[in-house]
This record gives structure tokens, C-alpha cells and sequence, in this order.
């Protein structure tokens, strides 16, 4: 991945008002970062402030707002990224309620223009969420696997979208007619949107699940995907045949809007078998694989950020996830209260973190 430019990824990334954060700045690895430092230093800051700069919104907290360090009226965070053989310039602001993002000296007006460059993905506490939670957060989940491989996909969910809303305006207003009218537009942009999933989840999922038969060898792990309607029937069939019942309650049923992929293991739901340690497991080993995909597929480095998983794993199991992250095409910034509890093998580049400062330390 590396461009004629030099090495693929963040390679500068400076902040203002974040959180816990006092303003600093750090120019990261392009491999391994390592953030030591007690609790409420600011470490998931720090990640937090990657995370702005990517997509322009916490992992934390849906309310922005909340980013910006008390007192403060703005939060600003900047950065290089280089991509495909080029240095490219991203700022990312939040004040009064707004968010503006400027990339290479022009404002941005979809989260489309700039996510592309930084492909990420969060490992933390609450990693288990990605199967515990709704299937809203799988979807989410796919689109962006999906998006940062196939470029033509942002613009098919879109298109798709559209269709999806103009119709469930019809079936609200009790309008048949453009309901109907709606239903080939939208069964088109569907079946392209679902190729382009189930491609990604083919080669994506298997991996996942090789990785976690490591880690969890007494488990039978497989996946399953639903496209949001009847398998083996066209949409616009669906589509057409259930239009009485969506007329009756005013919105679509089918479709992938609500598609949902699942994991189990020993034939049963893996958030009814595994302990939430093993789901922790499970959850790295599909980002694992994710991030392997991106690497394989795209021209970006993306990014892994990793906060204090491992001190919840034991001895062995957080050797072989650091393993993993490193043998990894991954940039990976990785949080930890000891360094001790991080057997890093190779290169990496260390920071120390105290009361909102980091400090490079070595690497």
C-alpha cells in the first residue's frame, strides 16, 4: 500500500479543545501506535479525536457536542493522510451545533468525499455491541465494509434510499398509484445494493470466522445473511403483492433496509452461546478480517482503534490478538493502562498520556 508519496495512512493528526484533551498533536506509525497511561488520562480521547477526523462524529456519544473540552466553544481536529501516492489535507470542525469538514483547502458536503480516505474500525469495551445490538447496527456495519471496496455502492444505497422514501410517502398519502410507480426503481437500486453485500460478506465472514475458531475452538461458528425479503422471489413480485399491506401501515416491508446478517455457534444465536468475553473475541476476529479486506481491496491503509481490549482478555488471548494486529495491514492505535500487558513483537511507536497530554516516548 505504499504510494509513490511514501507509506499509506494518518501521518499527522493535531487536535484543539477534544474532550480531556489539551491541544497537541501526534505524527503516528504507520503500523503500530501504543497509548500508555493511567484511567481518565485522555487515551479514549485521543481515539475519540481519530475517530472525528474520519467521520465526523464521536464513537462515543451521538451529541457532538459533548466533544468539545468544557469551557471551550469549538472543537477542531486536522490531520494528513496520505492515500494512492498523495497527501491530502483533512480538518474536521464542530461548533455551535455544526460540523464542517474541509479536505484539501474546500469544504465537504457529504461525509462520502472525506470518509473514503480513512477506512475504520473501533475495537473497545463495548465491542460485543456489533452482534447484541439491533440489526441497524449490522446494516451500518455493511454499508461502510461495503463502501470503502466498491465505489459504485454509495451511490446504488442512495439511489435505493430514495426510492424507499418516495414510496412510504405514497403508502402514507394512501396513494397506490406512485406507490407502484416507485416499486421498479427501487426493486432495481435493491438488487444491486444486496449483490454488492453478499459479495462483501463472502469475503469477509469466513475469514472472521476462521480467525475465531482459534480463539474459540470449542465453538461451531457459521453466519447466515438475510436479504430483507422472501429468498428465491423478486422484489418488485414482493413488492407488488404486499401493496395492501403497506398501504394499510404506511411503509415498506421488504427490502434491504431491513436485511440482517447473524452469527452462530453450535446452531444456536452466538449471543445465546458465548460468554461476553467470547463475543468480544468473536466481534475483533470479523474486524480482523474486515480490516484485512480493505487492505486487500482498497488503495487506503485503514485505520484499527483499539481501546483497552486487552487488558480484558487473558495472557494468551491478547498475544494472539496483538499478533493479529500486527501481522495486520492495519494502522492500528492501540490504548493500554500497562505496557506490560501488550506483548508487541515488532515496531511500534509508543506515547504516554497523562492528564490530557501525549507525549511521544519512543519507537
Amino acid at each position: 500500500m505504499d504510494g509513490s508519496g511514501g507509506v499509506d495512512g494518518l501521518t499527522h493528526c493535531r487536535w484543539q479543545a477534544v474532550r480531556h484533551l489539551v491541544a497537541g498533536s501526534i505524527d503516528p506509525d504507520p503500523r503500530l501506535n501504543i497509548f500508555q497511561g493511567a484511567n481518565a488520562a485522555g487515551k479514549t480521547s485521543l481515539l475519540e479525536a481519530i475517530h472525528f477526523l474520519a467521520r465526523s462524529r464521536s464513537f462515543i456519544t451521538h451529541r457532538t457536542a459533548r466533544l468539545i473540552r468544557s469551557g471551550e466553544s469549538e472543537a477542531l481536529v486536522s490531520g494528513r493522510v496520505q492515500a494512492g501516492g498523495q497527501l491530502h489535507r483533512l480538518g474536521v470542525q464542530h461548533r455551535s451545533g455544526e460540523t464542517r469538514v474541509r479536505l484539501n483547502g474546500r469544504d465537504v458536503t457529504a461525509l462520502s468525499e472525506s470518509a473514503w480516505l480513512l477506512p475504520l474500525q473501533v475495537l473497545n469495551t463495548e465491542a460485543q455491541r456489533l452482534l447484541t445490538d439491533g440489526p441497524a447496527t449490522r446494516r451500518a456495519f455493511l454499508n461502510w465494509g461495503v463502501f470503502h471496496v466498491e465505489p459504485a455502492y454509495r451511490e446504488e444505497w442512495r439511489r435505493y434510499q430514495r426510492a424507499l422514501r418516495q414510496r412510504n410517502v405514497a403508502l402514507r398519502a394512501g396513494d397506490r398509484r406512485l406507490a407502484q410507480a416507485w416499486e421498479p426503481e427501487m426493486a432495481a437500486a435493491a438488487t444491486a445494493v444486496d449483490a454488492r453485500r453478499q459479495r462483501f460478506l463472502q469475503a469477509v465472514l469466513p475469514n472472521a470466522l476462521e480467525i475465531a475458531r482459534q480463539w474459540l475452538p470449542d465453538a461451531t461458528l457459521d453466519w447466515r445473511y438475510r436479504t430483507g425479503w422472501r429468498a428465491g422471489e423478486a422484489l418488485d413480485a414482493i413488492l407488488a403483492a404486499s401493496r395492501d399491506q403497506e398501504l394499510a401501515q404506511g411503509f415498506s416491508l421488504h427490502g434491504p433496509h431491513r436485511a440482517e446478517f447473524r452469527v452462530t455457534a453450535d446452531g444456536v444465536e452466538a449471543t445465546s452461546y458465548l460468554s461476553r468475553g467470547q463475543q468480544k473475541l468473536l466481534v475483533a476476529a470479523i474486524k480482523v478480517a474486515l480490516a484485512d479486506h480493505w487492505t486487500a481491496q482498497a488503495t487506503q491503509r485503514p485505520l484499527l482503534l483499539v481501546d483497552d481490549l486487552p487488558a480484558e482478555l487473558d495472557r494468551s488471548h491478547r498475544a494472539d490478538l496483538v499478533r493479529r494486529l500486527e501481522a495486520g495491514g492495519a494502522q492500528v492505535f492501540l490504548t493500554a493502562i500497562e505496557g506490560d500487558l501488550l506483548p508487541v513483537g515488532g515496531h511500534a511507536r509508543w506515547f504516554h498520556v497523562e492528564q490530557g497530554r501525549v507525549e511521544a516516548t519512543g519507537g
